[in-house]
Protein backbone atom coordinates (compact mmCIF):
# COMPACT_ATOMS: atom_id res chain seq x y z
CA UNK A 1 0.00 0.00 0.00
CA UNK A 2 1.32 3.40 -0.63
CA UNK A 3 0.45 6.22 1.22
CA UNK A 4 0.47 9.95 -0.27
CA UNK A 5 0.65 13.43 1.24
CA UNK A 6 0.08 17.09 -0.22
CA UNK A 7 0.39 19.54 2.39
CA UNK A 8 2.61 22.10 0.39
CA UNK A 9 -0.95 24.39 0.04
CA UNK A 10 -3.55 24.57 1.49
CA UNK A 11 -6.17 23.08 2.02
CA UNK A 12 -4.28 19.60 1.94
CA UNK A 13 -4.76 16.05 1.41
CA UNK A 14 -4.26 12.62 2.43
CA UNK A 15 -4.38 9.35 -0.15
CA UNK A 16 -3.67 5.71 0.09
CA UNK A 17 -2.89 3.37 -3.23
CA UNK A 18 -3.22 0.06 -3.49
CA UNK A 19 0.42 -0.71 -5.59
CA UNK A 20 -1.37 -4.41 -6.88
CA UNK A 21 -4.14 -2.52 -8.39
CA UNK A 22 -2.94 0.54 -9.03
CA UNK A 23 -6.27 1.81 -8.13
CA UNK A 24 -6.60 4.61 -5.23
CA UNK A 25 -8.69 3.29 -1.95
CA UNK A 26 -8.67 6.14 0.13
CA UNK A 27 -9.05 10.09 0.21
CA UNK A 28 -9.27 12.82 2.73
CA UNK A 29 -9.03 16.27 2.43
CA UNK A 30 -7.76 18.34 5.74
CA UNK A 31 -9.87 20.98 7.20
CA UNK A 32 -8.59 24.03 5.68
CA UNK A 33 -9.19 26.12 8.84
CA UNK A 34 -6.44 24.01 10.43
CA UNK A 35 -2.66 23.96 9.76
CA UNK A 36 -0.96 20.98 8.53
CA UNK A 37 0.72 20.12 11.91
CA UNK A 38 -2.31 19.56 13.77
CA UNK A 39 -4.10 17.69 11.37
CA UNK A 40 -2.08 15.54 9.29
CA UNK A 41 -1.48 12.77 11.42
CA UNK A 42 -5.15 12.54 12.61
CA UNK A 43 -6.21 12.09 9.15
CA UNK A 44 -3.38 9.57 8.21
CA UNK A 45 -4.73 7.63 11.08
CA UNK A 46 -8.44 7.71 9.65
CA UNK A 47 -7.62 6.85 6.36
CA UNK A 48 -6.00 3.71 7.70
CA UNK A 49 -8.75 3.12 9.91
CA UNK A 50 -11.21 3.17 7.14
CA UNK A 51 -9.21 0.18 5.52
CA UNK A 52 -8.61 -1.67 8.37
CA UNK A 53 -5.25 -0.91 8.14
CA UNK A 54 -1.97 0.51 10.29
CA UNK A 55 0.83 1.91 9.34
CA UNK A 56 2.70 -1.67 8.76
CA UNK A 57 0.76 -1.85 6.18
CA UNK A 58 2.34 0.69 4.14
CA UNK A 59 5.36 -0.43 1.48
CA UNK A 60 5.36 3.06 0.07
CA UNK A 61 5.55 6.54 1.27
CA UNK A 62 4.75 9.62 -1.13
CA UNK A 63 4.83 13.43 -0.58
CA UNK A 64 4.75 17.02 -2.32
CA UNK A 65 7.79 18.50 -1.40
CA UNK A 66 7.43 22.07 -3.31
CA UNK A 67 7.55 24.05 -4.19
CA UNK A 68 5.27 26.01 -1.93
CA UNK A 69 4.41 26.80 1.89
CA UNK A 70 7.55 26.31 3.47
CA UNK A 71 6.00 25.27 6.63
CA UNK A 72 3.89 22.80 4.75
CA UNK A 73 6.38 21.53 2.83
CA UNK A 74 8.57 20.83 6.14
CA UNK A 75 5.52 19.50 7.72
CA UNK A 76 5.23 16.67 4.59
CA UNK A 77 8.81 15.56 4.31
CA UNK A 78 8.76 15.27 8.20
CA UNK A 79 5.67 13.00 8.53
CA UNK A 80 7.01 11.11 5.37
CA UNK A 81 10.09 10.99 7.71
CA UNK A 82 8.30 9.81 10.99
CA UNK A 83 5.63 7.53 9.57
CA UNK A 84 8.49 5.86 7.40
CA UNK A 85 11.55 5.10 9.41
CA UNK A 86 10.22 2.32 11.97
CA UNK A 87 9.78 0.14 8.65
CA UNK A 88 12.29 2.07 5.98
CA UNK A 89 9.82 2.61 3.18
CA UNK A 90 10.47 3.60 -0.18
CA UNK A 91 9.76 7.36 -0.31
CA UNK A 92 8.85 9.74 -3.70
CA UNK A 93 8.98 13.19 -3.54
CA UNK A 94 7.13 14.62 -5.76
CA UNK A 95 7.35 17.94 -7.06
CA UNK A 96 3.58 20.00 -6.35
CA UNK A 97 4.25 21.51 -9.76
CA UNK A 98 4.44 18.04 -11.70
CA UNK A 99 1.39 17.16 -8.93
CA UNK A 100 -0.56 19.94 -10.80
CA UNK A 101 0.02 19.10 -14.40
CA UNK A 102 -1.02 15.57 -13.64
CA UNK A 103 -4.23 17.02 -12.10
CA UNK A 104 -4.60 18.51 -16.20
CA UNK A 105 -3.39 15.49 -17.81
CA UNK A 106 -5.67 13.08 -15.41
CA UNK A 107 -8.68 14.66 -16.74
CA UNK A 108 -7.78 14.37 -20.37
CA UNK A 109 -6.75 17.73 -21.34
CA UNK A 110 -4.23 18.11 -23.77
CA UNK A 111 -2.23 21.47 -24.54
CA UNK A 112 0.52 23.80 -23.03
CA UNK A 113 0.39 24.37 -19.53
CA UNK A 114 1.54 26.87 -16.55
CA UNK A 115 0.88 25.39 -13.59
CA UNK A 116 1.09 28.54 -11.31
CA UNK A 117 1.58 28.46 -7.54
CA UNK A 118 1.30 31.53 -5.70
CA UNK A 119 5.10 32.29 -4.50
CA UNK A 120 3.65 36.10 -2.46
CA UNK A 121 4.90 39.98 -4.06
CA UNK A 122 2.94 39.56 -7.09
CA UNK A 123 4.96 36.47 -8.32
CA UNK A 124 4.14 32.78 -8.98
CA UNK A 125 6.15 29.28 -9.08
CA UNK A 126 5.86 28.69 -12.08
CA UNK A 127 5.94 24.70 -14.05
CA UNK A 128 5.63 25.15 -17.85
CA UNK A 129 4.59 21.81 -18.87
CA UNK A 130 3.62 20.39 -22.19
CA UNK A 131 0.67 17.89 -22.13
CA UNK A 132 -0.14 15.43 -24.71
CA UNK A 133 -2.15 12.32 -24.48
CA UNK A 134 -1.63 10.36 -20.95
CA UNK A 135 1.51 11.88 -20.46
CA UNK A 136 3.54 15.25 -20.12
CA UNK A 137 7.02 16.49 -20.39
CA UNK A 138 8.27 19.74 -18.73
CA UNK A 139 9.54 22.85 -20.93
CA UNK A 140 11.87 24.07 -18.50
CA UNK A 141 12.92 24.04 -14.82
CA UNK A 142 10.85 25.46 -12.26
CA UNK A 143 11.24 29.24 -11.12
CA UNK A 144 9.78 32.17 -9.93
CA UNK A 145 8.10 34.53 -12.43
CA UNK A 146 6.24 37.73 -11.84
CA UNK A 147 2.43 37.86 -13.16
CA UNK A 148 3.21 40.92 -15.55
CA UNK A 149 5.48 38.74 -17.20
CA UNK A 150 4.66 35.08 -18.05
CA UNK A 151 3.33 36.13 -21.49
CA UNK A 152 7.09 35.90 -22.05
CA UNK A 153 7.12 32.01 -21.27
CA UNK A 154 5.13 30.87 -24.54
CA UNK A 155 3.71 32.32 -27.88
CA UNK A 156 -0.04 30.93 -28.87
CA UNK A 157 -2.37 30.09 -26.27
CA UNK A 158 -1.72 28.46 -22.73
CA UNK A 159 -3.62 26.83 -20.08
CA UNK A 160 -3.76 28.03 -16.59
CA UNK A 161 -4.02 25.79 -13.52
CA UNK A 162 -3.16 25.88 -9.92
CA UNK A 163 -3.92 28.09 -6.93
CA UNK A 164 -1.81 31.16 -8.32
CA UNK A 165 -4.22 31.50 -11.28
CA UNK A 166 -6.59 31.65 -9.26
CA UNK A 167 -5.18 34.33 -6.78
CA UNK A 168 -4.67 36.40 -9.53
CA UNK A 169 -6.89 36.04 -12.39
CA UNK A 170 -7.90 39.17 -12.76
CA UNK A 171 -4.39 40.04 -13.40
CA UNK A 172 -3.74 37.19 -15.72
CA UNK A 173 -6.86 37.99 -17.50
CA UNK A 174 -5.52 41.97 -17.87
CA UNK A 175 -1.80 40.63 -19.17
CA UNK A 176 -2.87 37.53 -21.00
CA UNK A 177 -6.31 38.29 -22.48
CA UNK A 178 -7.31 35.33 -24.63
CA UNK A 179 -4.33 34.07 -24.77
CA UNK A 180 -4.43 32.74 -21.16
CA UNK A 181 -7.60 29.77 -20.95
CA UNK A 182 -8.28 29.54 -17.04
CA UNK A 183 -8.69 25.57 -16.19
CA UNK A 184 -11.78 23.92 -14.86
CA UNK A 185 -12.04 24.78 -11.04
CA UNK A 186 -11.51 21.11 -9.51
CA UNK A 187 -7.67 21.08 -11.18
CA UNK A 188 -6.50 24.15 -9.51
CA UNK A 189 -6.03 22.35 -6.49
CA UNK A 190 -2.91 20.23 -5.20
CA UNK A 191 -4.09 16.52 -4.29
CA UNK A 192 -2.46 14.16 -2.86
CA UNK A 193 -4.52 11.74 -5.39
CA UNK A 194 -2.30 13.12 -7.91
CA UNK A 195 1.02 12.74 -5.81
CA UNK A 196 0.18 8.70 -5.02
CA UNK A 197 -0.37 8.49 -9.32
CA UNK A 198 2.93 9.89 -10.10
CA UNK A 199 4.45 7.57 -7.36
CA UNK A 200 2.86 4.72 -8.53
CA UNK A 201 4.17 5.28 -11.86
CA UNK A 202 7.89 5.63 -10.92
CA UNK A 203 7.33 2.55 -8.60
CA UNK A 204 5.86 0.85 -11.30
CA UNK A 205 9.54 1.72 -13.81
CA UNK A 206 11.29 -0.04 -10.89
CA UNK A 207 12.31 2.90 -8.58
CA UNK A 208 12.69 2.64 -5.22
CA UNK A 209 13.94 5.43 -3.37
CA UNK A 210 15.26 5.62 0.09
CA UNK A 211 13.99 7.87 2.88
CA UNK A 212 17.30 9.55 2.43
CA UNK A 213 16.13 10.99 -1.11
CA UNK A 214 13.46 12.91 0.21
CA UNK A 215 14.38 17.17 -0.12
CA UNK A 216 12.69 19.87 -0.47
CA UNK A 217 12.34 22.36 -3.52
CA UNK A 218 11.74 25.58 -2.15
CA UNK A 219 12.81 27.81 -5.11
CA UNK A 220 13.33 31.02 -2.44
CA UNK A 221 14.74 30.87 0.87
CA UNK A 222 12.62 31.56 3.67
CA UNK A 223 11.87 35.08 4.76
CA UNK A 224 13.50 34.50 7.79
CA UNK A 225 16.73 33.42 6.62
CA UNK A 226 16.50 36.39 4.19
CA UNK A 227 15.84 38.90 6.46
CA UNK A 228 19.02 37.40 8.55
Amino acid sequence: MLAAIEVSTLPGSVALLDLISGEEVGFISLPSELDSASALIPALEELLKQQALTASDLSVVAVSVGPGSFTGIRVGISTALGLGLPSQLYAFGISTLDGLVENFCHAGLEGEVLCLIDAQRNECFVGHYQVEKDAFYSLGPPAIWPIQQLNTLFKDRVWLVGPGAVKYEKELRINLGSRGILAFTQLHRPSASSIARLAYQRWKSGERPSLETLQPIYLRIPAADENA
